[in-house]
């Protein structure tokens, strides 16, 4: 019976010993690697968030940028367009009251004027009428065109 005991004991310490040398550091080795994954994946995910903020971040610095130039852009033609208006208006400001003039007067210019304002129809015909009643005498027609620039130009 000493010699089944022993047998035992032995199959018990070389079983064990096997354990220890082969399963045991493989099973250590596997658990490292796991570790040693898990923190490259993590790096790597960390990595590729800061990538993608710093790409974001430039986009919006290009986007601001592209903004920041197109608001420019636009200011400048608002200007341009304010400017030419402007000038258009003092223009045409300008030929309305030169057209008044009693040395200028043409009296198919002034009806077009008065009949391209705003004015309501009875004050267009109003106008008129004094106009073709005053174009004989220069005193009489010079009073009514004051009262046609009054009437045009508020």
């Amino acid at each position: 019976m000493n010699k089944y005991v022993i047998a035992i004991i032995i199959a018990v310490v070389v079983g064990g010993g096997y354990y220890q040398f082969s399963y045991k550091p493989a099973q250590e080795a596997a658990m490292k690697a796991a570790e040693e994954a898990t923190a490259a994946a993590a790096k790597a995910t960390e990595e590729a968030t800061a990538a993608a903020k710093a790409e974001a971040d430039a986009a919006a610095a290009k986007v601001t940028e592209e903004a920041a130039k197109a608001a420019e852009g636009a200011a400048a033609a608002t200007t341009e367009a304010a400017t030419t208006a402007t000038t258009a208006v003092t223009d045409t400001a300008t030929a309305m009251v030169d057209m008044l003039k009693p040395e200028n007067f043409d009296m198919a210019k002034v009806s077009a004027a008065i009949d391209a304002s705003t004015l309501d129809a009875a004050t267009k015909t109003s106008l008129k009428a004094a106009l073709e009643t005053a174009k004989g005498s220069p005193e009489l027609l010079k009073a009514e065109l004051e009262r046609v620039k009054t009437a045009l130009m508020p």
